[in-house]
């Protein structure tokens, strides 16, 4: 009986690792993107390396422009899914509520809102996240292939998750 536990306690172990590390590799193969593809003036967390960007960009091409996006959903699903502990209902949840996420940061940069968000900072006092967001939202533009990436890479990572969670 204990082996059986063993057991268990060890596929769970392998499962977990899987999971983040092919979350990590997502997320690594995501920022390659980037780094090759986009122009850092342009990209949040590049900003301030942009007087170091090579010239040539666009090395992945039209899948470039929609990868990102699957990646980071695929990515950040499955971290939400293992904090979460794993179950279906684990699942279920982790990949809704980090759709909803993406979803909500995409229709932030649909026009409508831009208008809105574009003008002072929302609050004074308002913290990082929220001016974060306000600039991401802003400086952003809609793109219904990114909502769909965003949808395609969170069901990619439940039926990864589903698979792993079955060969038991």
């Amino acid at each position: 009986m204990f082996t059986g536990a063993a057991e268990g306690f060890r596929h769970d172990a392998i499962r977990k690792a899987a999971l983040v590390g092919s979350a990590i590799l997502a997320l690594c193969f995501g920022i390659a993107i980037y780094l090759l593809d986009r122009d850092w003036a342009s990209t949040l967390f590049l900003t301030p390396f942009t007087a170091y960007q090579p010239e040539a960009v666009g090395f992945f091409g039209l899948p470039g422009l929609v990868l990102p996006s699957l990646l980071h959903a695929y990515a950040f699903s499955l971290l939400v899914i293992l904090a979460l502990d794993g179950g279906r209902s684990a699942r279920q949840v982790g990949v809704l509520s980090w759709f909803l996420v993406a979803a909500g940061l995409e229709i932030l940069q649909a026009g409508q809102f831009q208008d809105l968000l574009s003008g002072p900072t929302l609050n004074s006092s308002a913290s990082t996240v929220i001016t974060s967001i306000q600039s991401y939202a802003v400086n952003g533009h809609f793109d219904f292939g990114d909502l769909v990436a965003s949808g395609v890479g969170c069901m990619l990572a439940y039926s990864i998750a589903s698979v792993l969670e079955e060969t038991k």
